[in-house]
């Protein structure tokens, strides 16, 4: 082998460590960016009058607060470009906080289903 095959071989070696590291340490990341963004004020349980949000302490929320309620409803039929449009159903209020990231509401005017949205009027 000569001495720049030698020396690929090594980057490409350590190219693969750097990858495997980033790799390990994204799932992490994704987890906080799927909670903190794509989760985040999502309805994720409805269990008799009790909503439970994915809003928490860390976000802020306070018992009493109220939130408006949304429903996303497609636009396009087309799948390369999903287009969607937030539809208002409602208001909920904070009556406990779970813990950091969930507390607990009940719903104060017209509907909310899970998977809807919930954010500040």
């Amino acid at each position: 082998m000569s001495r720049s095959q030698g020396n690929e071989s090594r980057l490409v070696g350590c190219l693969g460590i750097v990858a495997a590291i980033l790799a390990i340490s994204g799932c992490a990341t994704w987890q906080r960016t799927y909670h903190g963004v794509l989760m985040k004020g999502s309805i994720i349980e409805i269990q008799d009058s009790d909503i439970y949000i994915c809003i928490g302490k860390r976000d802020g929320a306070s018992v009493g607060q109220e939130l408006n309620v949304y429903k996303m409803v497609a636009t396009s039929t087309n799948p390369k470009v999903p287009m969607f449009r937030r539809e208002y159903t409602g208001k909920v209020k904070i009556t406990e906080i779970v813990d950091d990231h969930f507390a607990k509401a009940i719903i104060t005017s017209g509907k909310a289903e899970k998977n809807n949205i919930v954010e500040l009027p």
